[in-house]
């Protein structure tokens, strides 16, 4: 049986990094990705977010190289961006007033069909998607 697929977005694996709500549910995701119950996908883009929220957090005990080698390290199954994706990105972008970037994530989640989770409360009220908090 192939394993449940399941796209997280920037705001979901910046938590891995933070004492904040959802931290905790975010590791239980790590854990499953990494046991093999289940697989991340993210867009590359993913990389460059989780950096830069984190660089933004002005947190002096947060390490962006030790943070870039820990998103590595979580083998992540990560997509580049081409035609087809940025195509239908920019399609949902429209369809659902979104940012592209975030359009990224729907957009990913429907090619692969399957569940986007988020902890951005304007995203989840897009189809398909999940909040962090429910899971």
């Amino acid at each position: 049986m192939e394993k449940q697929k399941k796209v997280v977005d920037a705001s979901v694996i910046a938590k891995l990094f933070l004492n904040e709500n959802g931290k905790e549910k975010a590791l239980r995701l790590k854990n499953a990705h990494l046991s093999g119950e289940i697989e991340l996908i993210v867009p590359e883009l993913l990389f460059l977010e989780v950096i830069n929220a984190l660089h933004y957090k002005k947190n002096e005990a947060i390490s962006l190289s030790k943070v870039n080698a820990a998103l590595f390290n979580l083998q992540l199954s990560i997509k580049g961006i081409d035609f087809g994706l940025l195509e239908k990105s920019i399609e949902n972008a429209i369809k659902y007033n979104l940012t592209i970037y975030d359009s990224v994530y729907v957009s990913l989640a429907q090619i692969y069909d399957c569940e986007f989770i988020t902890a951005d409360k304007e995203l989840y009220k897009v189809l398909n998607t999940v909040s962090l908090d429910k899971i």
